[in-house]
């Protein structure tokens, strides 16, 4: 029997640089259910991969 439930969340993903190349990236995703505060998830995790460094 199939699940006909919904699950509406907020997706960002931002793509970084890999390290010591030129043609590979690192995917960073973020998701959370909360449609009403969209926006703010969006620049915290815009704020946060922003900082992303490799070591």
């Amino acid at each position: 029997m199939a699940d006909s439930r919904t699950l509406r969340r907020v997706l960002t993903q931002t793509s970084v640089p890999a390290p010591a190349t030129t043609d590979r990236v690192v995917l960073v995703s973020g998701a959370a259910p909360v449609l009403d505060r969209a926006e703010a998830f969006r620049d915290g995790f815009g704020a946060v991969t922003g900082t992303f460094r490799s070591v």
